[in-house]
């Protein structure tokens, strides 16, 4: 007859993968190439389109996984706490409600561990509402929602009497928003490509800002914690 034994758990170790973003985000600026012939940019034009939409893809899972760590330092020691009780089950319903939260819940979660959504602690709005488009962005990006644009051609007589016209393009709704932002930011004009280098560039410059801005609204010692994994992600010195 076999012995029976029942498993106990000492230790949780745990991995975090976004951390590894920003220098994948570095590689990949590196390898969209410096100045390039025209007859170049022609060969590489959709492979560095791809390269572009990693890159928004990256800044904004860099900033999600930010976000759930932010979240996951008030919940130190909870994966211990014993079920059977009160205080239990709802330190278990927490860790539940992050790892499954997606951005829409982040609001609700942060109510509940800084006492107000995050929107409502940081002052700079142009950048809140700029990671929102990045965040949007991202959303359409996963679906692999493709880019459809109206062409809308306009004749015209001009002042000689001749026949003269211009081609306007309007995005449909998938992107629209996110193309009025760019335009507004004047980083695409009347044209349909969302994925040049300067743009790419822009979302992943919103990423650190954005972080330094969340830290401080951190308590100790969950500021800490975070900070020590900002700190790898971005090679940089804890101060």
């Amino acid at each position: 007859m076999s012995e029976t034994r029942d498993e106990l758990i000492i230790s949780y170790l745990e991995t975090a993968i976004w951390i590894t973003y920003p220098t994948t985000i570095m590689v990949l600026q590196s390898a969209r190439g410096g100045d390039l012939k025209p007859i170049e940019r022609a060969k590489f034009y959709e492979r560095n389109r791809g390269i572009n939409a990693t890159i928004i893809l990256l800044s904004a899972l860099t900033i999600e996984g930010f976000l759930v760590e932010c979240l996951s330092s008030y919940a130190v020691g909870y994966r211990f706490s014993d079920e059977n009780t009160f205080e239990g089950r709802l330190d278990h319903d927490f860790l539940t409600r992050i790892s499954t939260a997606t951005f829409g819940d982040f609001p609700e979660l942060f109510r509940l561990t800084l006492g107000k959504p995050l929107s409502e602690c940081i002052t700079d709005k142009t950048l809140l509402d700029s990671v929102r488009i990045l965040i949007k962005f991202r959303n359409r990006l996963a679906h692999a929602r493709s880019v459809v644009y109206a062409v809308h051609d306009y004749e015209f007589r001009n002042i000689h009497g001749d026949i003269d016209g211009f081609t306007h393009y309007e995005m449909e709704n998938q992107y629209r928003e996110i193309h009025e932002y760019l335009e507004k930011k004047r980083l695409v004009f009347d044209n349909r490509d969302l994925f040049k280098n300067d743009i790419a560039d822009h979302f992943t410059g919103l990423v650190k800002p954005y972080i330094d801005a969340v830290i401080p609204l951190l308590p100790v010692p969950q500021s800490d914690y975070v900070k020590t994994l900002v700190a790898s992600a971005f090679r940089t010195s804890i101060t």
